[in-house]
């Protein structure tokens, strides 16, 4: 916007109206300068299952050195890549004059040794498995992550409860004061009340303190800074639909579509081609070749070695040594999965049981608490039993949110082993894409690697 001043107008005029912009424009960018001071002094995170997964899986640090991993196993598979490359020896001789002359040149063809391949081979396939294990580590983390926020929640709710029965004890214990005071009743009444509202006070504070120390591990975990406030939002884990299968069902369901067993998989596949590379290690080098001749190169001549030493046939006995070690870990994940889902289905059926008795107990234990209130009040009964009757409530609303909490944690695990709800929303890391077979399909992945691969942004996300 231009201000057009025409030249009539007087010199103090021009003084005070420079005065009043400039002011104006002081006004203006404090005013936009204050709202996002405000905004960054004052962040706000609201959690819910959601973006607990997705600030788990962009801040974490442990998530952030496992993706690392990848990155190096990934270029440890560009560099068995690279050394299938055929390069170019020149050899020269110095003559008396101020050049040299070139007296041969030799074409190395690593890609003609078979161990080459299977060191890249055996690269590729440690890729994977660390791809897997990168998506091992989310999922796990995730989980301890989604099993502290349904823990928070649970403990936000007990402590509303706790709060209540304590307004409710103050209320009490301040109807009692006059009356203990003035002789009306005896001070040991009073006392006795007195004693019980601070006991809630202490059990509302050690619920306090538990919040406190689970809100710092939820920032830890997402890598919040201290001046963001941390919302819990209200959630339920949903039930799983093969809560009620039998455990061996759910083994077979779940065994070697599990990314466990692919890693394993993945890494008796790469010694497999460990062995191989060994195997073919007594051939060394090959090479085309040609020297100069009466001033001339002459024709190219294939060249080769074979070494065989001492330490070939123990390094194939380890090799074979260690695909058996593998082969007998993979039967031993089996029997892991089998104990976790067996003790996961149990345990999920006995805390169905817990909750619905410790609800009903609630349940009973609210309407007897808020009778003997009543009834008190009333002058029907003595404080001894209002007392026992808010012990009573506050012993089954715990036992209630535990066996809540337990509940929503085993539905937590299982949904982790079924990589379900929340879970079947964290990205798998497929390394690379499929090419062509033969062999020429793979002189492809080596002189054209672009074509076949993909940036680890893309295939693990986050």
């Amino acid at each position: 916007m231009a201000i057009h001043l025409s030249g009539f107008i007087s010199e103090g005029f021009m003084k005070v109206f420079a005065a009043l912009l400039l002011a104006a424009l002081v006004t203006s960018s404090a005013a936009f300068a204050a709202p996002k001071t405000t905004a960054q002094n004052n962040a706000t995170v609201k959690i819910n299952p959601d973006t607990l997964r997705r600030l788990f899986l962009d801040r974490n640090v442990g998530i952030a050195i496992s993706l690392n991993n990848v990155h190096q196993a990934k270029e440890r598979v560009n560099v068995a890549r690279g050394n299938l490359l055929p390069s170019v020896n020149l050899g020269g001789a110095i003559s008396s004059g101020p050049s040299f002359a070139l007296n041969s040149v030799s074409f190395l063809l690593p890609f003609l040794m078979p161990s080459n391949w299977m060191d890249l081979k055996e690269n590729t396939y440690l890729l994977k498995a660390q791809g897997m294990s990168h998506y091992i580590a989310q999922l796990n983390g995730y989980s301890s992550a989604y099993s502290i926020y349904m823990t928070i929640l649970g403990d936000i709710e007990l402590r509303g409860i706790l709060s209540l029965q304590y307004e409710n004890l103050k209320a009490i214990e301040e109807q009692l004061r006059l009356p203990a005071q003035l002789g009306m009743i005896r001070e040991e009444e009073y006392l006795q009340a007195q004693a019980q509202t601070q006991m809630a006070l202490v059990q509302l504070s050690q619920v306090d303190e538990l919040v406190l120390q689970e809100k710092a591990a939820i920032r830890e975990l997402l890598g919040l800074p201290l001046t963001t406030e941390i919302v819990f939002e209200d959630a339920a884990v949903a039930v799983s639909p093969v809560e009620n299968w039998s455990p061996q069902s759910l083994l077979t369901q779940v065994h070697e579509k599990s990314p466990e067993s692919r890693q394993m998989a993945a890494m008796i596949t790469s010694a497999q081609y460990n062995k191989w590379s060994k195997a073919f290690s007594f051939l060394g080098g090959h090479s085309l070749g040609a020297s100069r001749m009466n001033g001339a190169m002459g024709s190219l001549e294939h060249s080769g070695s074979v070494n065989f030493g001492f330490a070939y046939f123990p390094n194939l006995k380890i090799s074979n040594l260690n695909i058996e070690q593998l082969k007998l870990r993979k039967k031993e994940l089996q029997f892991e999965q089998a104990n976790l889902i067996e003790v996961t289905l149990g345990s999920l059926m006995e805390a169905q049981k817990q909750y619905n008795a410790a609800a009903l107990a609630h349940a009973n234990l609210v309407k007897v608490y808020d009778a003997e209130v009543l009834r008190y009040k009333l002058g029907m009964t003595d404080l001894l039993h209002v007392l026992e009757a808010s012990n009573g409530l506050t012993n089954s609303v715990t036992n209630k949110i535990k066996a809540q909490t337990a509940l929503n944690t085993l539905r937590i695990s299982l949904h982790r082993i079924m990589i379900s709800e929340q879970f079947a929303k964290v990205e798998d890391c497929e390394i690379e894409r499929r090419g062509s077979g033969g062999i020429k399909g793979k002189l492809g992945r080596v002189f054209n690697p672009e074509k076949y691969q993909v940036t680890l942004d893309e295939v693990c996300g986050n």
